[in-house]
């Protein structure tokens, strides 16, 4: 059986669900122009469809104060439809924060008259309550305070109509839709409103305008979702047009057929620097220089430069509605920064094909290194390689790891040649020089007179082998670029020179010895001798990754030293090796000992005995090292060390034997590591977890070595053996 009291819920429900779905979705876009007024709009329409539901079911009473509530909402919903409308079309002037409260004042008043409409009378009188169809209905004569706000509510709305069917046509129809369905949106309640008003409705006292709400709901939602009303803004296109020409940071001038000046924008006045008002009627000749420009044609680009920054300067025909020219239009385009830009990009430009010539140059090098077999091979090469015209006329290599005086080369001589005269060396150069080589580098009368020179150093580790210095008659001179790429030359260089160290030493017949002593503690066997009080012993010495150095330590002594080594600078792990007496140590450590400088020279630590705090250690170097340079490189971590002794020995039979075996020098510390440590004793004392972990490798590489060598080992024992029998 059909319920009009539940279908008259039932519609005001949906209308009411409808606009409050609507209201949130504004609210979420409430950095759009108008989106918070027709959030606050959308909120008031649910509010008074929302207390009508509650009106229609109540009697005496709560009937009447559900319309008193129901007025706050009635109050301000037109008026937040009118500051919507007027934020839509972008007459934002209308709502200064000075006016807007002044929209409010008769809202405000029309609301407090209502809840003390019964001590006056004002808004209604003789109120009557009918009971329709289900439902409470109101009929009232309605007072002067109520159609000063029914005149004040429908002007703004009438107004905001006005504005919407201009923005149609100035438009030219662009937003005919979204005008349309706003139009329609408000409309509808309105004429409800007004149907209620002046009491044509079907039922005495029925209120319309909420079931207006329903077609309010609809027609908005389909301009929000369908027509995109809050993506096509044509407030953006009113502002926008405004601001325009106020707001533009480029310069702009307009000036008639005769060049007079009738506008200029504030950017404008800002390059010119004048007054817009001072100028206006001038000839525009007194603010540029109209020789540079061409009104005749509008391709041409002009430049001029105003006050320390350049402007490109163009010139654009005005043309009324009968195409007659009536005037130009001049653009002042600040082009300073595009301009710097331009000169930084032909200057990256340069030094990018400078970088481009210094890498080929660096590749030459590279290969250079690895054919060079000797020192001097090295410097003579490096030197011809590097003295490359438009890079570097002048190179100098002084090492320090030989005897040798420094190998030159400039741009034009056919080969590089040795300085063997003080007075050959170029002076006044401005040369950043390492102590060791710091006599050998340039610095004599015969200076190059211009340009920039560079001092790259040769180092491996700590340790400095020597200086290239480069000179060069750029304007430009030597970028940080540049100086990066020739310092990992100078690391790669410092590489090949210690490769080259190990392998003469590997193979010459006969090599010098030296003695050293030390006292320092800071070298780690001599503190533990001196802590424990006992002699330990160098057993054995494998380089890591990065420097680090895995050493084998013994001392006749039980339990010592475990503890001191670990609290030993440059000690980061120490493991005690399991022995039948006395104590065995495997110490990693990345600084802290005597052979780190020792290693990083590329010789050789044969032995190394401490006690009672003095080390004793045996080096090999190949013939040609200077022993004086390495002497003063362990000095220069540890000066409490002193040469004892120095000699000339033959190759003995085991190193011979070692280096006839084509076995690697990565699987030779593999072996040494696991024999050291124990990994080839029954039961085992160290897992090859523990071994590679101390050559800073995976277990499957270590194996990988292990078998190779084992393999080579193997196949040169068998081999000798065969050819015994």
């Amino acid at each position: 059986m059909f319920d009009p009291g539940l279908f008259h819920v039932l519609l005001l429900s949906l209308a009411a669900l409808v606009t409050g779905g609507l209201a949130g979705y504004a609210w979420r876009h409430r950095l759009v122009p108008g989106a918070r007024p027709l959030s606050a709009a959308l909120v008031a329409v649910t509010a008074w469809t929302t207390t009508e539901i509650f009106a229609l079911s109540q009697t005496g009473a709560s009937h009447l104060f559900w319309e008193r509530v129901q007025w706050a909402a009635i109050a301000v919903a037109p008026i937040f439809f009118f500051f919507f409308i007027v934020r839509f079309t972008g007459y934002e002037w209308v709502l200064t924060r000075r006016a807007v409260p002044l929209y409010f004042v008769i809202p405000l008043l029309s609301v407090l008259l209502i809840w003390t409409n019964p001590s006056h009378g004002i808004m209604w009188t003789d109120p009557v309550q009918t009971h329709t169809g289900g439902i409470v209905t109101l009929s009232q004569d309605f007072g002067v305070g109520f159609w000063v706000y029914f005149v004040y509510a429908y002007t703004l709305l009438i107004v905001g109509f006005v504005l919407l069917l201009r923005l149609v046509t100035v438009s030219e129809y662009l937003y005919l839709d979204q005008t349309v369905l706003i139009v329609l949106g408000i409309l509808a309640p309105l004429a409800g409103n007004a149907l209620s008003v002046f009491e044509v409705t079907p039922l005495p006292g029925l209120d319309l305008t909420p079931y207006g709400f329903t077609v309010t709901g609809i027609a908005f939602g389909n301009a929000l979702f369908r027509y995109r009303l809050f993506d096509l803004l044509p407030a953006t296109r009113q502002l926008g047009r405004q601001a325009a020409l106020v707001d533009l940071k480029d310069g702009v001038v307009i000036v008639d057929t005769d060049r007079t000046v009738l506008y200029l924008n504030p950017a404008a006045s800002d390059v010119l620097d004048c007054d817009a008002d001072d100028v206006l009627g001038e000839q525009v000749g007194r603010l540029i220089d109209t020789d540079e420009l061409d009104f005749t044609t509008t391709d041409r680009l002009a430049e001029l430069s105003l006050n320390g920054r350049t402007y490109e300067v163009e010139v654009a025909p005005i043309r009324d509605r009968r195409d007659e020219q009536v005037g130009y239009t001049v653009l002042l385009y600040d082009v300073t920064e595009r301009i710097r830009r331009e000169a930084e990009l032909r200057t990256q430009r340069d030094r990018f094909r400078q970088l481009e010539g210094i890498n080929a140059v660096i590749r030459n090098v590279n290969q250079v290194l690895v054919s060079s077999t000797t020192v001097e091979e090295l410097q003579r090469d490096v030197v011809e390689t590097l003295a490359t015209p438009g890079l570097y006329d002048d190179v100098w290599f002084s090492t320090s790891a030989t005897t040798d005086p420094p190998v030159r080369m400039a741009v034009g001589d056919t080969k590089p040649s040795v300085v063997e005269s003080e007075s050959d060396r170029p002076t006044g150069a401005a040369l950043e020089t390492v102590d060791a080589v710091e006599s050998d580098l340039p610095d004599g009368p015969n200076s190059a007179a211009s340009g920039e020179w560079a001092t790259v150093a040769l180092v491996y580790g700590q340790t400095v082998y020597g200086a290239i210095a480069l000179h060069t008659d750029r304007d430009s001179g030597f970028g940080e670029r540049e100086l990066e790429v020739l310092d990992e030359l100078g690391e790669t260089i410092g590489h090949a020179l210690t490769a080259i160290e190990r392998t003469h030493l590997l193979v010459a017949d006969t090599r010098i010895e030296i003695d050293i002593q030390s006292t320092d503690r800071d070298a780690l066997l001599v503190a533990l001798s001196d802590d424990t009080g006992a002699e330990w012993t160098l057993d054995g010495l494998i380089p890591a990754r990065e420097g680090t150095l895995t050493a084998y330590l013994s001392s006749d002594e039980s339990d010592v030293g475990l503890d001191e080594a670990v609290a030993h600078p440059g000690i980061s792990d120490v493991r005690r090796l399991s022995t039948d007496d006395g104590t065995a140590l495997e110490v990693q450590a990345s600084d802290g000992t005597l052979a780190h400088p020792l290693v990083e020279y590329g010789t050789n630590v044969r032995t190394a005995t401490a006690t009672d705090g003095r080390c004793r250690t045996t080096v090999e170097l190949s013939p040609d090292t200077s022993v004086r340079a390495v002497v003063e490189r362990v000095q220069g971590e540890y000066p409490q060390t002193e040469l004892l002794a120095k000699r000339e020995v033959e190759q003995s039979e085991h190193d011979a034997t070692r280096s006839e075996t084509d076995i690697t020098d990565r699987q030779r510390e593999a072996l040494e590591a696991a024999f050291r440590a124990g990994y080839f004793d029954w039961p085992r004392e160290s897992t090859a977890e523990e071994v590679a972990a101390s050559l800073e490798i995976s277990s499957a590489t270590l194996h990988g070595h292990l078998r190779k060598a084992e393999n080579r080992l193997l196949s040169t024992f068998f081999d000798d053996s065969t050819s015994e029998r």
